[in-house]
């Protein structure tokens, strides 16, 4: 991976949000070193022998897991909001209460539908859970990629899960999304890299990685058996009309020390609060403090706050992005002087690119009192086609 950019760059602009519909928010205790990460990029490298055309690869929103176990839920959240669904993959990780390290614990159970009522429930969309293995069989995989091709035929990614042994000789499981096919290549968008980079051995970043079909079968799924089972899920609702223009996304790696959000403590060494994704805390999410991810800490005046954010174009083309940072005032529906941060650049297709901002010392103007941090990202035309908003309580 390459880098380049203005991690700390804190120009001031003025750009009235409209924060998102309620959700609950997070009083929250953090102990967190600034720390904002270099700028990184990440995507296909130069002088490979294949060509990405709009005619085979979907537009699909990309987020990455982190060092989170919800591989399944990120793709889920790829899948839905390529549906034009508005969700955080954290607020689903909240509905089924699982933990940092939690896997969707009946996820290779034939009878269980919480998936497919979860998505007809709280995202409107008809989806179809289909286990392979369960039988001591020939396993047939001209039906498993028939099933890939017709989904995508019809504008649908696939959401596929495999177990596989790694190079190690341990047995893993991981969730990938399918999002285009030619007659050489399967296309493949990963929410961490387990299987392009893990697997087949790719450097071709994330997102619409290309995976020739014979090494598709060899390492998966022809291994597809009772003992290494898997399965797909299809999005059966109508494809829609609006492709993906881009997303912007939040990556929580606070188990090394690092986090999107961090709150520092400008008086005391050591005292570090990270934002850390938790389906069993309020709302899918809580600021821990960084010698202790069990503990929580306040907000306080005296810290100064680091905000981490990446971006992610899963289209074609180069696309130009601008993203804002602000600080809106839950009470009042008022932005906070002195937050007002803008950047803008151009991203290649099929890339990545992290950026970050450090707002040092302006928490000791705000109030006490319950914010948004909001994160949005806009087209050229300055349209907003994604946001993320985070909770915090200033103490």
């Amino acid at each position: 991976m390459s880098g380049s950019g203005d991690p700390h760059n804190t120009h001031s602009v003025s750009y009235a949000h409209a924060g998102k519909a309620a959700a609950t928010l997070l009083c929250i205790l953090i102990l967190c070193t600034c720390n904002v990460a270099s700028t990184e990029e990440t995507g296909m490298l130069d002088g490979v022998a294949y060509s990405l055309s709009t005619d085979t690869i979907l537009d699909v929103p990309y987020y990455n897991q982190g060092n989170t176990n919800w591989c399944l839920y990120y793709c889920l959240t790829m899948m839905f909001n390529y549906n034009g669904q508005n969700m955080e993959t954290w607020e689903m990780a909240d509905y089924f209460d699982s933990g940092y390290y939690d896997t969707f614990s009946e996820q290779y159970n034939p009878s269980d539908t919480s998936l497919e009522e979860y998505a007809g429930h709280v995202c409107s969309l008809n989806i179809k859970k289909t286990i392979w293995g369960l039988t001591i069989r020939d396993f047939d995989n001209e039906t498993f990629n028939d099933l890939i091709k017709s989904n995508i035929n019809n504008g649908q990614p696939v959401l596929m899960a495999f177990q596989y042994m790694n190079s190690d000789g341990v047995k893993e499981g991981h969730a990938i999304l399918a999002v285009g096919y030619d007659e050489q290549f399967i296309y493949l968008t990963d929410s961490s890299g387990a299987i392009t980079k893990g697997v087949f051995g790719s450097d071709n970043g994330y997102i619409a990685v290309p995976v020739s079909w014979q090494d598709f079968n060899e390492k998966l799924v022809n291994n597809i058996s009772p003992s290494n089972m898997a399965y797909t899920i299809e999005i059966i609702s109508e494809a829609p009309k609006n492709s993906t223009e881009g997303s912007i996304y939040l990556t929580d790696r606070s188990d090394k020390g690092f986090s999107c959000l961090t709150f520092t403590n400008r008086y005391e060494e050591n005292d570090t609060g990270l934002l850390r994704f938790d389906g069993t805390c309020e709302n899918g999410y809580c600021v821990v403090d960084s010698t202790d991810l069990t503990s929580t800490r306040e907000t306080e005046e005296s810290d100064s706050m680091s905000v981490y954010f990446t971006v992610a174009n899963p289209t074609s083309e180069e696309s130009e992005y601008t993203v804002t940072c602000q600080l809106l005032n839950v009470e009042t529906e008022e932005l906070v002087d002195g937050f007002d941060y803008k950047t803008s650049f151009d991203l290649a297709a099929y890339n990545t690119i992290s950026k970050g901002v450090n707002y040092s010392n302006q928490l000791h103007s705000v109030d006490s009192g319950s914010y948004w941090v909001v994160i949005s990202l806009f087209d050229d035309d300055m349209e907003e086609i994604d946001s993320i908003e985070i909770g915090v309580c200033l103490s």
